[in-house]
């Protein structure tokens, strides 16, 4: 097995994210897509608007990891990040294709990088030192995490 392919599994992943969004958010009406679940918890809005966002986050972090030496990356709080950007208001749909052309554009360069630039290193405040195949993997996770997030809150609100 190459080393190539060795990545093969976490860019898979990380490729699939629109359609794992997309699966997740399907036939999800405006009313749906406002509904809160729980106390503290986000709606489907502003979950995938968060993913979208992040999706910015993830496209700075692995850039620097791919161009920089030992880039230092900044932290964000979700949350501000939420109550100040208008993730409420926001329509999932036109979040999830922001993440969409965000994703393909990255998954774009990462398929066109060596396998010795996935070794490369970068130092995170709260995670410390990691690679950029950690990463990849982390911002690949993180759509699985959150589609599953958005189907609680369906199921929710099927049960309303």
């Amino acid at each position: 097995m190459s080393e190539k392919q060795d990545y093969k599994e976490i860019l898979d992943l990380f490729r699939r994210g629109p359609e794992i969004l997309d699966e997740a958010i399907l036939g999800v009406s405006a009313d749906e897509s406002k509904f809160v679940p729980a106390p503290g918890k986000w709606n489907v809005r502003q979950i995938v608007r968060h993913v979208a966002d992040t999706e910015i986050v993830a496209g700075m972090r692995l850039r620097q990891l791919i161009a920089e030496p030992n880039p230092h990356m900044a932290v964000f709080d979700q949350d501000l990040w939420a109550n100040h950007l208008g993730y409420n208001e926001c329509d999932a749909f036109e979040s999830a294709a922001k993440f969409r052309m965000l994703r393909e554009d990255m998954s774009w360069i990462l398929d066109s990088l060596p396998p010795a630039a996935f070794e490369r290193t970068g130092m995170h405040p709260e995670r410390g030192v990691c690679t950029l195949a950690e990463w990849v993997a982390r911002f690949g996770i993180h759509v699985e995490t959150h589609a599953g997030q958005i189907r609680r809150a369906r199921e929710a609100w099927s049960l309303r």
